[in-house]
Formats: structure tokens, C-alpha cells, sequence
């Protein structure tokens, strides 16, 4: 990159950052009440459920929301020789089938953040061997006509736009971290047929033994490749069933004190582009059909008056955001050998919605919230025992809610989402 290039990008970065303090939130949202978090025995929710969607930034899809730090038109990113690339609609073009799968695991993401620049997201998106970018799919972004389903959740309830991906790395560690709030994985692998995973992780305590622990039920609800099969012990079987049974379970009032519902991040249907989790080549349309279905779920669900749904992303995909992400306190120690990520590095942006009987209509400014911010949230409801210094420190969900409110479920857009459509073979 140019020295040119670079001035331009952090210039217009820059810009963009100094125009945070002063952003107007629209007059009409209902601001959260400050202070204490008060006794979590008297808090109103008995249920968290949590919905982690696949490999999307913020900007890439919010960046368009009135009142949030969001940046769409009027970038522009430097690739390896210095040219200059500015971000772009893409329009009615939610599927991508013909671009190169944005690269985003730790190494890359490493370039991608570019020792705090934060421009490197055409750095990644080249053939071996070649400096121009393959294509511009990372700069690209959807405006608020794509994501009529997470748009309207976004401007309904409480999104936060300073929330992060708990690592600056892909999908498996920042699921563990979800899960465990450490990892000893540092790359996204694979899950056999048989149920075994490669790498496996070897940690032994995670939120589903804290939980346990407490007397208390939980749930973990997937399609099929469950992030608790990564775990060598296997001890979170009895806990993970179809995603059929949380639906089941929803309508019934049944749900557990705790549920992570997942969408469908099969190896097969993302290879093909039939998943419904975003992750590319996925279509958006169809990701923006489960997210509705979990919603709906939920709302009309007899433990809705006690519940809190958490709809966020793992990571950000590999496609742009403005905001450079913070470090925090960590102290995970990853036995393996090395090299590894930089652990106390949060990742780029990713939505994250609140949604609740408590959630004001409003933009949290505030931050950094990562994954462990939900685990905060559950260990601070139900007194349990945080399981590193991650989740000890991590600024707590709870925050976000106002317990003087008991908001009735918000009727979103009409909205029929597209059935699952392979992409061409190549």
C-alpha cells in the first residue's frame, strides 16, 4: 500500500469516527435507565436464548441504520498495490455466487486489521500469487431494503453498535468463546460424520457445566456438525438435540433456562449455498426467513413475558467495517503449539440485537460487548461462577435492558422469505 493510499484511508476513517460523539438517535427511542445493574434475584427473565448467525460485519449489513456509527457509501479501501476502491451497493444480489468467499481466519484477519489501520480487507481477497483483488465482496454492503427482517429488529429493539466478535479469528473460536469464554482452537475445522471433530478442543469447564451446576436446564439446538461435538469429552450430548426441538419447545413453553438455537452452517449446505445462517454463499433472503422464524417463536412463545433473545454473528466474515476493534483483558493459555492469535484482540463489528420485554427502542453507544458479554449476562441472573477472566470483566448484556418496561412483541414487515437455491457449480 501506498504511503498516498494509507493517508486517504485513515483520513477518511478518521472522519468518520469523529462524527461519533455527535450523531443524533432518533428522537423517539426510549433510553435505558443508567446506573446499577440492581439484584439479578429480582430480574424479570428466567430464559435466554441465544441465535448466532454466520460471518457478517456491521457496516456490511447495518452500517445503513439511523442513529448507529455505520458507514456504507463513501469509503474506500487500498488493495496490495496501493489502489484505492471505494465500497459499493450490492444491491438485490444476496446470494454472491460468483465471488471468492471473503478469507477471515486469524492470520488474515490479522491483515486485515493491519496493526490497528483496519484497511486491509482487499489485502485477503486475492488468488495466491497476485496482489489485485480477486473481486471487491468485501467492501460491498446492503442497504436497509435486503434486511427487512434484521433491519426491523434493528430499528424495533436494541441494537448495539459497539459490539465485537470476541476474537479477531473465525467461527469455531469465537463459538468456543461463546461457549467456554476461552478456546484451544485457533482455526475453524471440521466434524466427521462419526461426531468427532479435527482439532478438538480439550477444555473441561463451560457455561453448560456452570449452568448444570446450578440446578438449572439447558439447551443447545443445531441442524447437524454442533459446535458442542468440537469438545473431546463429549459431555454435552445429552444437551444437544435438533433444531426441531427448540421450535417444539418454544411453542410448548418448555424452553431451558438457557438455549443457543443455530441455524444451518453444515459444511455441505454453505459449500452449496443452501444455508440459512449468511455465511456466503448463502442468501441473506433466506438467512432473514430463520431469523424471522426464531423471532416469531419466541414472541409468541408462553415463557415470551421471561425470556431474553440474543440474535448476533460470530464473526464479521471478512467484510468490512470501519470501527477498528479494542483489546480487552484475557487470560486464555492455549496449550497447543504456536504460533496463535492475539487473544486479548476483539474481531471487527457484528450486529447484535437485544430483544426482550425489556429492550428500549434504541442505539447502545457504549461498549466494548463481545460474546461474553451474554455469559456475563448468565452468570450475573443466576449467580454462577465466571469461567476466565474474559467473562469476568466482559461488559455485562444486562445492561442493555430496562426492567421498568414489559414491551409487547413488535409486529415486523410482512416478509416471505426465498427458498434455499444452490449456486451454479463452478
Amino acid at each position: 500500500m501506498s504511503v498516498g493510499a494509507g493517508a486517504t484511508l485513515l483520513a477518511a476513517l478518521t472522519a468518520c469516527s469523529s462524527n461519533r460523539a455527535s450523531r443524533a438517535v432518533p428522537s423517539s427511542v426510549t433510553r435505558p435507565h443508567p446506573g446499577a445493574l440492581g439484584d439479578p434475584k429480582h430480574a424479570p427473565f428466567d430464559h435466554v436464548v441465544v441465535l448466532m448467525m454466520e460471518n457478517r460485519s456491521f457496516d456490511h449489513l447495518l452500517g445503513w441504520l439511523p442513529g448507529a456509527d455505520g458507514k456504507q457509501a463513501g469509503l474506500a479501501y487500498p488493495d496490495l498495490d496501493g489502489k484505492l476502491h471505494p465500497t459499493w451497493d450490492l444491491g438485490t444480489d444476496y446470494q454472491s455466487c460468483n465471488f471468492l468467499g471473503p478469507k477471515h481466519q486469524w492470520d488474515q484477519a490479522a491483515t486485515q486489521l493491519n496493526g490497528g489501520k483496519g484497511d486491509g480487507f482487499l489485502f485477503t481477497q486475492v488468488a495466491e500469487g497476485q496482489t489485485a483483488p480477486h473481486d471487491l465482496w468485501p467492501i460491498g454492503y446492503f442497504t436497509q431494503d435486503a434486511v427487512p427482517i434484521l433491519g426491523g429488529l434493528a430499528r424495533e429493539y436494541t441494537t448495539l453498535d459497539r459490539y465485537f466478535a470476541s476474537l479477531n479469528a473465525g467461527t469455531w473460536p469465537n463459538r468456543l468463546y461463546l461457549h467456554a469464554a476461552a478456546t484451544d482452537v485457533d482455526i475453524t475445522g471440521i466434524i466427521f460424520p462419526n461426531g468427532t471433530a479435527a482439532p478438538g478442543s480439550k477444555i473441561q469447564t463451560t457455561i453448560w457445566d456452570r449452568i448444570k451446576a446450578a440446578g438449572l436446564t439447558g439447551g443447545y439446538y443445531a441442524y447437524g456438525e454442533p459446535m458442542t461435538a468440537v469438545f473431546d469429552s463429549k459431555k454435552y450430548n445429552d444437551i444437544t438435540h435438533p433444531v426441531a426441538d427448540f421450535f417444539a419447545a418454544a411453542k410448548a413453553g418448555t424452553l431451558a433456562n438457557v438455549s443457543f438455537v443455530e441455524p444451518d452452517y453444515t459444511e455441505a449446505s454453505e459449500a452449496a449455498g443452501t444455508s440459512n445462517d449468511d455465511h456466503p454463499w448463502g442468501s441473506i433472503r433466506v438467512g432473514e426467513g430463520y431469523i424471522q422464524r426464531v423471532y416469531d417463536a419466541i414472541t409468541s412463545s408462553p415463557q415470551w413475558a421471561k425470556t431474553v433473545l440474543v440474535i448476533n454473528f460470530d464473526e464479521w466474515g471478512g467484510f468490512y467495517d470501519h470501527v477498528v476493534p479494542p483489546k480487552v483483558a484475557d487470560d486464555n493459555v492455549n496449550p497447543n503449539p504456536g504460533p496463535h492469535p492475539d487473544y486479548s484482540q476483539l474481531g471487527f463489528r457484528v450486529p447484535c440485537i437485544v430483544v426482550s420485554p425489556w429492550s428500549p427502542k434504541t442505539i447502545v453507544t457504549d461498549g466494548p460487548y463481545e460474546h461474553c458479554s451474554i455469559l456475563r449476562m448468565i452468570e450475573w441472573r443466576w449467580d454462577l461462577t465466571p469461567m476466565s477472566l474474559r467473562d469476568k470483566t466482559a461488559k455485562n448484556l444486562v445492561s442493555t435492558l430496562d426492567f421498568s418496561l414489559h414491551r409487547a412483541p413488535v409486529k415486523l414487515p410482512s416478509f416471505t422469505a426465498t427458498a434455499p437455491v444452490a449456486c451454479p457449480a463452478a
